[in-house]
């Protein structure tokens, strides 16, 4: 067997914690994988061998969210994400979300988008040395999870400085949700519910922030070519050109699928503001 050249393993340097919480906004247990950077084995030697757990030294965090019919284990199972993250000292925070599509569900039910955005954030922070600067906090997903990616981080602005959104159906699912009982995102809806002009309409919101001159945070979008959201992807790159909203944009051969976000993941923290070790 031909012995690898690289030094370190890949998993070497990262804790992974499998993390059940009771949650107040969902009223029930869930689930949170996180992967948290650890000493390298060269810096975990000497008398300064400790220093790097010091809290006043806390690390980034991305925020990762899985697609329609995931779990929180996804990006664990299907990607390699734990091994890129590694290189940039870089907390990765994996909730459970079902296929919420990021709301408050209707008739009392669990409240995905309050959960997200007030009560996972300070347990993570109170559990974890993450960092709470806007500037040191980002989200991402892919489909289901982009288009929440977009949601929360467009309208809490004060909070994430960078949204990525990988193969997202920016408006296909809720064209797709209608009257129909069997569709996968029904819960999160009332019959007859219309999102235009709320949080979950990507073209109000994006043209709020443009209107309203907020800063918004730096957005990263990506799609195959071959992905059957790819038209919906160009539709919404227009209308963000058209009202002067900034981004970045990759696009390559690839379908809906893990080989294409297991790549575009690693791109993501390129874009990132943070340095690889």
């Amino acid at each position: 067997m031909t012995k690898s050249k690289n030094k370190y393993d890949g998993r070497e340097n990262m804790a992974l914690l499998q993390v059940k919480v009771y949650s107040q906004q969902l009223r029930t247990s869930t689930d949170v994988q996180v992967i948290l950077p650890t000493p390298r084995s060269s810096e975990a030697v000497g008398e300064n061998a400790f220093k790097y757990y010091d809290r006043d030294n806390p690390c980034p965090v991305l925020y990762l969210f899985h697609g329609t019919h995931g779990d929180s284990g996804d990006w664990m199972r299907y990607s390699m994400v734990e091994a890129y993250a590694r290189d940039y000292n870089v907390a990765v925070v994996m909730p459970e979300v079902a296929n919420s599509v990021f709301r408050d569900m209707p008739r009392g039910g669990p409240k995905y988008y309050a959960y997200l955005t007030e009560e996972l954030p300070k347990m993570m922070s109170w559990m974890f040395p993450i960092s709470q600067k806007r500037e040191d906090t980002f989200i991402a997903g892919l489909s289901m999870g982009g288009n929440g990616a977009f949601k929360i981080g467009m309208s809490k602005p004060e909070m994430f400085g960078y949204v990525a959104c990988l193969s997202s159906g920016f408006g296909e699912i809720f064209e797709r949700v209608g009257n129909d009982p069997e569709s996968p995102w029904s819960m999160a809806f009332e019959l007859n519910e219309s999102v235009k002009g709320t949080a979950d309409d990507q073209d109000w919101l994006s043209s709020q922030l443009i209107e309203k001159q907020i800063d918004y945070p730096k957005l990263y979008l990506c799609c195959g070519t071959e992905d059957f959201l790819y038209e919906e992807n160009c539709r919404f790159r227009k209308h963000l050109d058209s009202i002067g909203f900034k981004y970045d944009y990759h696009e390559q051969p690839g379908i809906h699928n893990w080989i294409f976000w297991n790549d575009e993941i690693q791109r993501v923290l390129e874009w990132l503001p943070i340095k690889k070790k």
